[in-house]
């Protein structure tokens, strides 16, 4: 956690306060887990499940008060970092006299980005689903280019949806994760290598974390990754780049990868599942 390490030189004490009984509540068990025991090994004090109760000031401190397991917590600070995410600022558009339906403030867009009127398109954060710099990008291209060419649209596909925490280690994934899989009734093989009994992590002391890999079981296509560890953001685009060509995780176990590099960690449950699906 970056802010952790900047807090760390100040003998700071840091305290995360998660609602959820995870810490990243939208991402696998797994990955929750390994990133809280890198923030507990990093003397983080972390408090999941908790009911948020007050916050107030107390001279130059600041108190959160918050129940956990029945019981009411008080947390002091010098600084707290309430991150609740980001609500799209539409009020003031005159949406409703044009006729663009709205969710929340949020516009309603088809996957050619048109709204609820045909002709006026919409991108970016102020219509979602997701708020990512790149998919920002893509759907305000999409728009453009449905627009000026209406006679051969374009739709917005996010089976290479991207996600990444910039937490230390890093967590980021792409495609499927195994919770989205679940819920959705696909079926999948899966299996992990951990950082810690890989070569190039083991150099640089870097343990946390493992890397992930879905794969459908008939046809071996990668599916989904995940990876929680060193430049967890740069590693999970090795796997980007399989999945936009569909390779299979028999190709990816056979591309060559030089040794002793973080990249090379990929290479493991590639082969393991190779060896499981003919």
């Amino acid at each position: 956690m970056e802010f952790a390490q900047f807090f760390a030189r100040f003998d700071t004490k840091v305290t995360l306060i998660q609602r959820s009984s995870h810490v990243l509540k939208d991402m696998d068990e797994d990955a929750s887990i390994a990133i809280e025991a890198a923030f507990r090994n990093e003397r983080i004090t972390v408090h999941t499940g908790t009911k948020l109760l007050d916050a107030r000031k107390s001279g130059a401190k600041k108190i959160i008060e918050f129940e956990k397991d029945g019981r009411t917590m008080e947390c002091e600070a010098e600084q707290i970092l309430h991150a609740l995410g980001r609500s799209p600022h539409t009020a003031g558009l005159g949406l409703e006299a044009a006729g663009v339906e709205t969710d929340r403030d949020r516009i309603i867009t088809q996957p050619t980005q048109q709204t609820s009127v045909p002709h006026i398109y919409a991108a970016g954060d102020c219509c979602g689903p997701f708020e990512i710099v790149h998919i920002a990008i893509q759907q305000g291209e999409t728009a453009a280019h449905n627009i000026a060419h209406p006679n051969c649209p374009r739709s917005m596909d996010y089976r290479l949806l991207i996600s990444v925490v910039f937490t230390d280690p890093q967590m980021a994934t792409v495609g499927l994760t195994e919770k989205e899989a679940m819920a959705r009734g696909i079926n999948y093989k899966t299996t992990s290598y951990p950082f810690n009994d890989h070569g190039k992590s083991l150099i640089m002391d870097a343990l946390d974390g493992f890397v992930k890999l879905l794969a459908d079981p008939v046809s071996g296509e990668i599916l989904g990754g995940s990876c929680v560890g060193p430049v967890g953001g740069e590693l999970i685009h090795e796997i980007v780049a399989a999945m936009y060509q569909r390779m299979t995780v028999h190709s990816l176990a056979s591309m060559p990868h030089y040794h002793p590099t973080l990249a090379e960690i990929w290479t493991y449950p590639a082969e393991e599942l190779a060896g499981q699906i003919p």
